[in-house]
């Protein structure tokens, strides 16, 4: 067996993968042997049918070559995954088939793949950011957000709420749905609540149902969670052109300043100086602080990738833009420049947790896996799957956390305000950005962990790091 890599454009890469025709020879030999033990033939004793019976047997050699095929494919994709110093983040043999020709012969496995790695001169530290103020919140916002706790905590409804109430955000709206799937021409209906406002009710469908009323109808694109056609299957969201029937509106009396103190307190006692302003005004703080951070980061993003020459794997590209779809999502609802931006970032991330000491909690990761869970649903008792969650899940809060190294080793005019001793994040007691501080989870400090890591990835689009 013979592998050999050659450069091509960018991020591409030839190969091509030889098997002699004695080697093809002995898989075919020694598939046939598999094959024999479960075959029961008249005139022969278990066990004892010779080769030559499969062998004058077009069908039986069909399926004989098809299964070589199938091992020869698993074999040469392991071995371009492991081969390359590169990561492999797209493969893409070329479609061949075996033959008895090849048993004579031989075979020449080829196609391309696309590979990332970062260059010796890649710069990711002290990247030098637009100026930045630490937030502040005024009196006004804190009596604004109170407001809007008191409805989120509510659980008793408004009695005796006039039928001809327009809907507003917060409140528990009831619709019916009905719309033909444009794929399989099949009408699709259904009923469903929702809290208008909630993060995870998709914004056109907020937008959509406020101001309307129970018993007014309209149309428009909304995004559905369609179930899959299938046991296990996942759902997935589509947009489509709908016709709603709001059916109902409730409201949710919201709480008074006392009831909402006592559950902003979690049953705790309030501490000498506590009060209902001074946790909202916490809470505002934030929300406030998180944004700039995200805003800070994307800025980071844009300035690393515009300082370091990258090849882009369009095939990559591509493979993510058709998952998408395959989501639900339309061509109009793609970005590819930010699909682009997003996987190549995703990729830096990645290479650099090999060079920069990151190391998350247990909290961490359960935070990216629940958070896994509310996007694709739960895994409930598919132990793969689960599984899947779980690495994804890692992966996801190495990224995290690299990404918040990145963000404190830059540079700005008032980086003080927010990192230094004192600053916001420690008078917030964030030891990372969201995330209340864990005594295993480590940033910018030397350990042992093993930084082996993978990619999503299957066996045509893989991205290992061996």
């Amino acid at each position: 067996m013979s592998l050999k890599i050659e450069p091509g454009d960018g991020a591409k890469r030839t190969f091509q993968r030889g098997y002699s025709p004695e080697e093809v020879r002995t898989r075919v030999d020694r598939t046939i042997q598999e094959f024999l033990q479960g075959m029961k033939v008249p005139g022969y004793r278990p066990g004892r049918v010779p080769a030559s019976y499969v062998r004058s047997r077009s069908p039986y050699m069909a399926s004989v070559h098809e299964e070589v095929r199938r091992s020869i494919h698993a074999e040469v994709v392991g071995d371009l995954i492991k081969g390359p110093s590169e990561t492999v983040v797209f493969l893409d043999p070329a479609d061949f088939t075996v033959t008895e020709e090849n048993e004579k012969s031989g075979l020449t496995v080829t196609g391309t793949i696309e590979v990332f790695s970062l260059p010796q001169n890649f710069v990711y530290e002290k990247i030098s950011l637009s100026p930045e103020t630490a937030p502040a919140v005024t009196k006004d916002e804190v009596e604004s957000a109170i407001a809007l706790l008191a409805k989120q905590g509510a659980t008793q409804f408004v009695p005796d709420l006039p039928a001809d109430t327009a809907a507003e955000e917060g409140d528990l709206v009831g619709f019916t749905f009905s719309f033909v799937d444009p794929v399989s021409g099949l009408a699709r209906d259904g009923r469903q609540t929702v809290t208008v406002g909630d993060p995870r009710v998709p914004e056109s469908l907020t937008r959509a149902l406020i101001g309307k009323k129970a018993g007014e109808s309209f149309t428009g694109k909304i995004p559905f969670n369609i179930p899959g056609e299938k046991k296990g299957e996942r759902s997935r969201s589509e947009t489509h052109e709908a016709t709603i029937g709001v059916l109902s509106v409730r409201r949710l009396s919201p709480l008074t300043r006392e009831e909402l103190f006592t559950s902003l307190l979690g049953g705790k006692e309030p501490s000498e100086g506590e009060t209902l302003e001074s946790l909202v005004e916490a809470k505002v703080l934030e929300q406030k602080l998180t944004e700039t951070l995200n805003r800070k980061m994307e800025e980071l993003v844009v300035e690393v990738l515009s300082r370091n020459s990258l090849p882009v794997p369009e095939g990559r590209i591509d493979l993510e833009i058709a998952r998408m779809k395959q989501s639900g999502m339309s061509d109009s609802e793609i970005d590819r420049e930010r699909v682009k931006k997003d996987t190549m970032w995703w990729f830096i991330l990645d290479e650099l947790a090999s060079k920069i000491p990151v190391v998350p909690s247990v909290q961490r990761v359960e935070q990216e896996f629940f958070a896994l869970i509310q996007r694709a649903g739960s895994p409930g008792k598919n132990e793969e799957r689960r599984n899947e969650y779980v690495e994804q899940a890692i992966v996801s809060a190495r990224r995290r956390l690299t990404e918040e190294y990145l963000l404190r080793n830059a540079t700005f005019s008032g980086w003080e305000d927010f990192f230094s001793p004192g600053g916001l994040l420690e008078r917030l007691k964030w030891g990372t950005f969201g995330v209340l501080p864990a005594p295993s989870e480590q940033i910018g400090q030397a350990h042992d962990h093993d930084h082996d890591h993978d990619h999503d990835h299957n066996h045509d689009h893989a991205g290992h790091r061996h």
